[in-house]
């Protein structure tokens, strides 16, 4: 059974995982710019025109991977046995959530990486925003620990 008590630790810990990941966001669009306004990294036109692509490319295809392997990790079968204090639901929640924040961060990396490449501050942006949009739809709710401890009691 799932307490009050473990279910507010658990997502208060989400929660300051969340904020660190979209502070971190706001580390590239404010800090990086300023830190590497003068850094001297040439990049061929073409080759950062393939590059640019490639990852716009990959941003989108990672963004609904992220959907799919976080709902993959949810919907698997509950755990036979707890091999920790924690609450299975807990667990697999907070597994699922680092999975998809971790790749929806990787996102605002991709536009990093074309900041430093070529210097264009829109690619950054936009990978960024677009990252951040996508940390938002994963913001830890505790409806979805209930309905998942509740599928887990179940069985």
């Amino acid at each position: 059974m799932l307490t009050g008590q473990e279910l507010e630790k658990g997502i208060s810990m989400l929660k300051m995982i969340w904020g660190a990941l979209v502070a971190s966001l706001l580390v590239y669009i404010f800090i990086a710019p300023m830190m590497l306004e003068t850094s001297r990294i040439t990049f061929p036109p073409e080759a950062y025109d393939t590059l640019r692509k490639a990852l716009y490319s990959i941003a989108f295809v990672t963004l609904a991977v992220t959907w799919f392997v976080r709902r993959m990790v949810l919907a698997a079968p509950a755990p036979k046995q707890r091999k920790s204090q924690q609450h299975p639901a807990i667990q697999r929640y907070t597994t699922a959530m680092i999975i998809a924040l971790a790749m929806s961060e990787a996102i605002g990396i991709y536009g990093l990486i074309l900041f430093l490449l070529g210097k264009n501050q829109v690619d950054l942006y936009l990978l960024t925003a677009l990252s951040a949009a996508a940390m938002t739809l994963y913001f830890p709710r505790r409806e979805e620990v209930i309905s998942l401890a509740k599928r887990f009691e179940k069985k």
